[in-house]
């Protein structure tokens, strides 16, 4: 009988091999698109049995179902999606049948289209589709599910709840794309996803696809290093043809770096065959793994940053201040649907020092769901920070879940069983720390042992639940002092206890002064003395004076900061803020003096433009630039000296690798808008200047076009029509769109290795017959080498040298 993968991975002190790439093998036994992959299931199922076969033979010990493309969202491009559990079902016999003894992975690739905001797919919609395919590849007897080739996280999550929803006795790895400066496109770091694979309950997590596998040793010394769990790699091999083509040789040298930096599972994927599985397990199979670090204990994490909570971390500052409670215009803006100031409160916050954000959207006369994922959406986009979700509706809780990156803070649940079941739940379908409060629906105890008994009655629930203890966060109860002066020490008492417990604390501090005066002292003073007691996380006022400086202090003193270095700063006003929050400084209107250049005045007559469009706000926006126009400023000049100046500024920055997905898209959504409130000033005065139309296409045959349309964005925030076709089109349906438009240039998109070929194909066509019309590429399976084998006029591997490289062969053919 063949054991089970978690059995595999504790018992194994070698490492687990994992198959290679499937679609090149297909296309060599007759696949070719615009057929799916996945089509072949049904169409020649020996084929692909004698592929798993091959891999296992080569010594593979997990062999991926033939499913990557497998979603109803896929399917559907060819009328198959009311067959999507019957076509992963099969794909899991097949593999099975194949396999001989080898463990078989539901393979779940990426859906093809983003999740909102960057996308038109709702969370529930992605979670649908994931749904239905996880449950035919169950159905067919899979003993893992490998959710693979993450580009954006909350996908992930949507894929795992999906599972979540069907079951939760079969395991799961999740493999994430890093390509961009070591992160996703969307800027999730490595660190990032080892932090939520725990919190999620993932049995491994690591990195495939999208480079060599060179470029993954860093990442997965990364990954090992902020993980107990196994890490997995299975990097690209390349395209034959090309000059940094992997062989089997270099590809198994390289293996063994990745092992010694810490991967547990390693195979291959685009152009890998079974021959490098062979080669690999030669190299690798008696290596010794790498020692798992420490347990690293409770983590949070927002998109590009980790914030270790308890076991002698600094002590955790959450902002407060975003909560519509207090006494602040955010309520009435908020029911408004006006999120600017609460933006305005996480910049605040941010650059005073709060390490996480917390949000409170507890209006009873607004749509609290839809005002909480709004919430995630501006503050996420404003302050790189983890979150607190703060709310007892189990609903408001959901969606900011679901709504947010990385690993936030539920905030948080009472201890009747049924709260903390909830809460147990939602924090393990989500990955997320749960935040308890040691009361019942008898009350808040009394005193401190009383309030301790019941904090060990939540832990007995969370053994039998299985619920991490680590992933706990305990909240002693901050009473207001001036009600029962015995409160405070109570309150410490219940700390030291929790905090002997080996749990993670956490207190609400304004609490304590309610309704005294000299509240600042008695805050200051109070968390003083709760650090000192073992405190990890205080949710607090970072704008509120002293409290900064207090808790550098008390890190300090306590030892969670023993070389002085945050203390020393914040004394000598050394501390810097991030370099992508010092990017959305702006100057503000007016700021030039006599004396400036030309360049000078028109940065500074822009500037509030110029902060829209680097900031990615759109509140406000349209209406500045249109108060530039009826002031008489030319709608030329406010894009040529407002819009693309902001622009080649963001397009620095995410060269950099300081801004990613999000802020690129954010930016030049901004930016698109006021050139369309340009354009129509313009054609008022019968002045129009368009530029030139492009038709941009993912190739026939593919169905990914993330990098295509975040081109399109950028292109259009740049002035050019667009002509976007979408997805898998074919050949003809390109030429005729160029022959309807009169395209000026045309931008082909390929993903898969296997679409190569309809690429070439249709580059060839369109010289044919436009000649002289450029045709420029871009995709996870294309390179400069590729271009010139193919006869394109230009490769561009992202959307910031799409657009230079556009500009670049139109200006050429203008002259």
């Amino acid at each position: 009988m063949t054991i089970s993968f978690d059995t595999l991975l504790e018992q194994r002190n070698t490492p687990v091999l994992l198959d290679g790439g499937m679609g090149s093998l297909l296309a060599e036994r007759g696949w070719a698109p615009p057929e799916l992959p996945e089509e072949m299931n049904l169409r020649a199922p020996e084929t692909v049995a004698e592929i798993h076969r091959a891999y296992a033979e080569a010594g593979a010990e997990i062999v991926e179902t033939n499913t990557f493309g497998g979603s109803p969202l896929k399917l559907m491009h060819r009328h198959l999606d009311s067959r999507t559990e019957e076509i992963n079902r099969e794909a899991a016999r097949l593999a099975r049948r194949g396999c001989r003894g080898a463990l078989v992975a539901g393979a779940v690739g990426p859906l093809g289209t983003l999740l909102e905001p960057l996308g038109p797919l709702s969370f529930p919609e992605a979670r649908d589709a994931f749904r239905r395919q996880i449950r035919g590849l169950l159905e067919g007897g899979v003993d893992l599910i490998q959710i693979e080739t993450v580009l954006d996280q909350r996908e992930a999550k949507a894929a795992v709840a999906a599972l979540k929803d069907i079951t939760t006795a079969v395991p799961f790895m999740v493999s994430f794309t890093f390509e961009n400066h070591g992160r996703t496109v969307t800027g999730f770091t490595p660190a990032a996803a080892a932090a939520w694979a725990e919190a999620v309950g993932a049995s491994a997590v690591g990195a495939n696809c999208g480079v060599g596998p060179a470029a993954y040793i860093p990442v997965v010394e990364e990954l090992a290093s902020g993980t107990v769990l196994p890490v997995l790699v299975y990097a690209n091999a390349g395209l034959p043809e090309d000059e940094d083509f992997w062989s089997p040789e270099d590809y198994a040298r390289t293996g063994v770096e990745l092992v010694k930096a810490g991967a547990a599972v390693i195979g291959g994927c685009c152009g890998t065959t079974p021959a490098y599985i062979e080669t690999l397990k030669r190299a690798v199979g008696s290596l010794p793994l790498r020692n798992p670090s420490a347990p690293p204990g409770a983590r949070l994490a927002g998109r590009e940053t980790v914030v270790p909570c308890g076991n002698g971390a600094p002590l955790v500052l959450i902002g407060e201040r975003i909560n519509l409670s207090r006494k602040s215009t955010l309520p009435d803006e908020v029911r408004a649907g006006d999120y600017s100031g609460l933006r305005r409160e996480a910049k605040l916050q941010h650059q005073q020092g709060a390490t996480v954000l917390n949000l409170n959207l507890g209006l009873p006369d607004i749509d609290q769901q839809g005002a909480m994922e709004e919430a995630v959406r501006t503050t996420e986009q404003t302050a790189p920070l983890p979150l607190s979700l703060d709310s007892d509706d189990t609903e408001v809780l959901e969606a900011g879940l679901q709504a947010c990156t990385g690993v936030p803070l539920i905030n948080s649940v009472n201890a009747d069983i049924h709260a903390l079941e909830t809460g147990f739940s939602l924090a393990r379908r989500y990955g997320a720390l749960l935040a308890v409060l040691p009361f019942t629906s008898e009350g808040i105890p009394e005193h401190a042992e009383e309030r301790l008994a019941v904090v060990r009655s939540v832990l007995q629930r969370a053994r039998e639940q299985g619920f991490p203890a680590w992933q706990l966060v305990v909240d002693p109860m901050v009473l207001a002092a001036g009600a029962d002066f015995a409160a405070p020490r109570t309150t410490l008492a219940t700390l030291r206890g929790i905090s002997g417990m080996g749990l993670t604390s956490i207190i609400g501090l304004s609490n304590i002064s309610h309704g005294m005066p000299g509240r600042a002292l008695l805050n200051r003073v109070f968390l003083a003395m709760a650090a000192a007691g073992g405190l990890d996380m205080v949710i607090a006022d970072p704008v509120a004076a002293g409290i900064g400086e207090t808790t550098a202090a008390a890190d300090l003193l306590t030892g969670r900061d023993p070389r002085g270095r945050t203390f020393l700063a914040s004394m000598s006003g050394t501390q810097t803020t991030p370099v992508a929050e010092a990017a959305l400084e702006a100057p503000r209107e007016g700021a030039t003096e006599s004396g400036a250049t030309e360049g000078e005045e028109a940065e500074a007559r822009f500037a509030t433009i110029h902060t829209h469009i680097v900031e990615g706000v759109l509140d406000g926006a349209v209406e500045d630039a249109d108060r530039h126009i009826r002031q008489g400023t030319n709608p030329l000049r406010v894009i040529n000296e407002g819009v693309l100046p902001a622009l080649k500024e963001v397009g620095e920055y995410y060269e950099r690798g300081d801004f990613f997905l999000p802020q690129l898209v954010a930016s030049a959504e901004v930016a698109q808008r006021i050139c369309e409130c340009c354009s129509a000033s313009l054609e008022q005065r019968g002045e129009r200047q368009r530029k030139a139309t492009i038709v941009l296409a993912t190739v026939e045959g593919d169905l990914h076009d993330l990098g295509k349309n975040v081109v399109a964005t950028v292109l259009r925030s740049h002035g050019f029509d667009v002509a976007d076709l979408g997805r898998n089109v074919p050949a003809s349906t390109i030429v005729e769109a160029v022959r309807e438009t009169g395209a000026a240039l045309v931008g082909l998109s390929a993903l898969m290795t296997t679409t190569t070929k309809a690429m070439e194909q249709t580059i060839r066509q369109l010289h044919e017959l436009f000649p002289g019309l450029p045709v420029v590429i871009g995709g996870a399976s294309v390179n400069e080498a590729f271009a010139d084998r193919a006869d394109a006029d230009g490769y561009a591997g992202d959307a910031i040298q799409a657009v230079s490289l556009v500009q670049r062969l139109l200006d050429t053919a203008s002259r």
